[in-house]
């Protein structure tokens, strides 16, 4: 399934080169606006928001690779960061959050325990995407859409007597000295710019004399990848595999390679490092609660990293960190599993918990989450999730055609008679749909353009990830392509690297190209809201009662400014015609048009560019990603 969600979608994965400029206040780096970036491609200039920036004229001139970190650049707006970091710290002094500053203030004080050692965690920077939601920070409150659960989950696993640091790029900058003896980075996804941004970063901090370790789904797939940038490569999950190799670093006998063979039980994993970043750069807290998937979809690459049986974590544990992320300010909460519903009854048992967990908070969590389309046709699941307060869901529909989605083993959809149904099924539970589209099947022809475009509009799947196919390594897919010889090199096309069957490589891009633009012209997303809100005229969203932030009212006047303070005559018109239809409609949404905006601005402008300059598919040739070999350890 791909993933994602609406108002902030999964995070898939990110990169380009980072700013080099160092905190001026390290033990509170997170205020720091890290806009500048050290970009090696263009004519860069700062735009009207502060962002070094190249013409859009230029980044169409550009190869694939160096339009996407231009977009990155471009996209990332200025944040008033010394009144967020003054604001922040009063609020840690008045309330005794903040671990160093309470340090500094001397409270909270502890004998000194020695040391053996400090490990350093660091999320590269993530490619841009559509789900990504990174032109919408300024206009939501926030900074990035999600935390890195992945390394926030790996530093619970490091003993008490290491000291532990998280950096992530997507926040701030990462390219500074440390006092770390460890460096640690993931690699999310098989993306030229996330491999060359670790190849960058491994060389800064192996220039350090630091051990540069790295894992991720990039390792899992294609270890070959990250195998000439790192001195110790972790493959499978971390969670074991970690706590060996620190006992064998401190021993002074570590291993350059760790696997993890058999899939762990999740009753292993320990609670995320929530306390190691500052929650309020994020629109969402994560949470997963399950690993693997039941399904066998032929594209999907989840199962061949976590399995088809569903693991589930204890529900103590999973309220646990529901708790950790709430009581820290969160209001979002997305559960990052694979399919939420892979596991029935223990999804509903969980379901029941939520419920109570919610019932007696003066500010109750919105949940979001993955699932399987399957899930409209169990009433006593959307009441649960109804009760437990999802708003929203991301589907992966794939496409509306029957013999596409055969051709996938997406068994799930077949068997579902009306896709459009179903959605408006789930709809109709207060739940605001998002989903995964895909083109260029086998099956699929020059006509499929206009019939993803109906469906969309049909169902009224709002935020939705339209994306051409991707043979991901070592997924049915591409074996079976690869044996058929329908495998392209990058250079072939920077949409695909699958041949297509029924039409032409520029037939499937023109297509393509034409069918985003459509889909998130302004007209047409203002019809599928309606269709969307009209599904759940009769909800009240009697929990939504937010927690009062001055990050989101600030956001808000950014929101107003930007559709109503504009040139744009059709810009204004889409706003007033928006928040019209919800008042008309259902009054009770009023929140949710606007949020639903803040969401907009970034998948337009996404859409917009992509359709301009055609990023870097998700998977490459393995083979394209070969760099010149350093030996490992050499700096």
């Amino acid at each position: 399934m791909q993933r994602g969600s609406i108002l902030c979608f999964k995070p898939i994965a990110l990169a380009v080169a980072a700013g080099e400029k160092q905190p001026l206040v390290r033990p509170v780096a997170t205020w720091y606006d890290g806009t500048k970036a050290s970009l090696e491609t263009g004519r860069w200039g700062v735009d009207s928001k502060g962002s070094i920036a190249p013409p859009l004229t230029e980044m169409k001139g550009m190869d694939s690779t160096s339009a996407g970190t231009a977009y990155l650049a471009r996209s990332k707006h200025s944040q008033a960061g010394l009144v967020s970091f003054f604001r922040r710290l009063l609020w840690q002094a008045w309330t005794g959050k903040d671990r160093l500053l309470n340090e500094a203030l001397g409270k909270n004080s502890q004998p000194a325990r020695p040391r053996k050692g400090k490990v350093l965690f660091i999320q590269p920077l993530i490619p841009p995407s559509f789900v990504d939601n990174r032109d919408s920070a300024p206009y939501g409150g926030f900074r990035y859409f999600a935390p890195p659960l992945g390394i926030l989950t790996l530093a619970g696993c490091i003993p008490p007597d290491y000291d532990v640091e998280i950096r992530d790029e997507n926040v701030g900058p990462v390219e500074y000295p440390t006092d770390a003896d460890i460096v640690a980075m993931t690699g999310n996804i098989l993306h030229p710019l996330q491999v060359q941004r670790i190849r960058s970063l491994s060389r800064y901090f192996r220039s350090q004399g630091k051990i540069i370790c790295a894992g991720g789904p990039i390792a899992n797939l294609t270890p070959e990848v990250l195998r000439p940038h790192c001195d110790v490569l972790f493959e499978g999950e971390g969670e074991l595999t970690w706590p060996q190799f620190l006992k064998d670093y401190e021993n002074g006998r570590h291993k350059d390679s760790y696997r993890q063979a058999e899939l762990i039980d999740l009753s292993d994993s320990p609670v995320p490092r929530v306390d190691l970043i500052n929650v309020d750069d994020y629109a969402i807290g994560s949470v997963q609660t399950t690993r693997g998937c039941p399904f066998t979809c032929e594209f999907c690459d989840i199962i061949i990293m976590y399995g088809r049986k569903v693991r589930k974590k204890p529900i103590p544990q999973v309220l646990r960190e529901i708790e950790l992320w709430a009581d820290a300010g969160q209001q979002f909460i997305f559960f990052t599993d694979d399919n939420f519903t892979g596991n029935r009854p223990y999804a509903k048992e969980l379901l029941r918990e939520i419920v109570k967990f919610n019932s007696v908070r003066k500010y109750p969590v919105n949940f979001l989450t993955e699932a399987s389309i399957d899930m409209a046709k169990d009433r006593e699941l959307m009441e649960l999730m109804r009760e437990a307060n999802f708003v929203s869901i991301f589907v992966g529909v794939e496409s509306p055609r029957k013999d596409s989605l055969s051709e996938t083993l997406k068994v799930q959809n077949v068997h579902t008679d009306d896709l459009v149904q179903a959605i408006q099924t789930i709809q109709s539970y207060g739940i605001f749909m998002s989903g995964g589209m895909i083109v260029g099947f086998d099956h699929d022809d020059k006509q499929i353009f206009d019939e993803h475009y109906d469906f969309l509009q049909r169902s009224g799947l709002l935020l939705a990830q339209v994306n051409v196919l991707h043979a991901i390594p070592k997924t049915p897919l591409y074996e079976r392509l690869k044996a058929s010889d329908r495998i392209l090199p990058h250079a072939q096309s920077p949409l695909t690297n699958i041949k297509p069957e029924r039409m032409t490589l520029q037939e499937l891009t023109d297509g393509y190209i034409n069918l985003v633009r459509r889909a998130y012209d302004y007209d047409a997303f203002l019809e599928r809201y309606l269709v969307n809100l009209s599904s759940m005229r009769d909800h009240k969203f009697p929990l939504d009662r937010p927690r009062p932030k001055l990050s989101h009212t600030l956001g808000l006047l950014r929101l107003l400014g930007y559709f109503l303070i504009t040139a744009d005559a059709r810009r204004r018109r889409f706003f007033c015609q928006m928040v019209a239809g919800t008042m008309r409609i259902n009054p009770y949404a009023w929140r949710w048009v606007l949020r639903i905006l803040v969401s907009f601005i970034h998948i337009a402008e996404y859409s917009r560019v992509r359709a301009s300059i055609i990023e870097p598919p998700v998977a490459w040739h393995v083979e394209d990603f070969q760099p010149e070999r350093a030996p490992v350890g050499s700096a």
